[in-house]
């Protein structure tokens, strides 16, 4: 159709949803969260990509701060980029988060391939400060390249006492390979909810150290 306003005049996946991966650390699942269209409804569908999960992460553009994920409301970002003075906390109910994006693998993707991972949870921010700093001490031998990363394994993590005990699963990534920025980048989106699984443990999966374009 001409856009003949100066602007696309089509509808939009449910408000111009920008597609998400989501772990969920109390059960030690990746998930990436589709938006699925039924006669006009659109809803978010869990897909789980565990085991098949394979990924271009931009930490380059990486951001830290406060981030407060709550039900039936998107989520509510106050980032800076990683290094960077904190900004003020909002509120009492925002934590810490992360946030970067990624580009999923053509096996784990979907129809999507460029989606947003962020959390606020331990386990995750500790999986993630593991191999950002795998990244710093590896990118300077990769100029021009970001790291492809795959998740290795998870943990369980327990903590508090007595009644208030927990457990949680800390999320291991490994990099295993670099790879052209290409058409990676994008904006915040909105958040989904996966249901848990009750895994453990999960095993990476096979990659070579050179990546092949094909695999994205």
């Amino acid at each position: 159709m001409l856009n003949i306003l100066g602007f696309s005049t089509s509808p939009t996946e449910g408000g111009g949803f920008t597609p998400i991966v989501k772990y969920d650390a109390r059960a030690g699942r990746l998930f990436r969260i589709d938006r699925i269209e039924n006669n006009g409804n659109f809803a978010n569908e869990a897909v789980d990509i565990t085991q098949s999960f394979k990924a271009i992460a931009d930490f380059e553009n990486m951001k830290t701060g406060w981030a407060l994920f709550a039900p039936g409301i998107a989520p509510d970002f106050n980032l800076v980029p990683i290094g960077k003075q904190f900004p003020a906390r909002p509120s009492d109910k925002h934590k810490h988060g992360a946030k970067l994006m990624i580009k999923l693998a053509k096996d784990c993707s979907g129809d999507k391939p460029i989606r947003e991972f962020a959390g606020t949870s331990k386990a995750l921010l500790a999986g993630f400060e593991a191999v950002y700093a795998q990244y710093l001490a590896e990118k300077d031998t990769h100029p021009g390249k970001l790291p492809v990363i795959v998740l290795e394994k998870t943990t369980p993590v327990r903590s508090g006492t007595g009644d208030r005990t927990s457990i949680n699963y800390q999320p291991t990534f490994k990099i295993v390979g670099w790879a052209p920025r290409g058409d990676l980048g994008g904006v915040a989106a909105p958040d989904g909810s996966p249901p848990a699984t009750g895994s453990t443990q999960v095993e990476a999966p096979k990659a070579a150290e050179t990546v092949s374009a094909d695999e994205f």
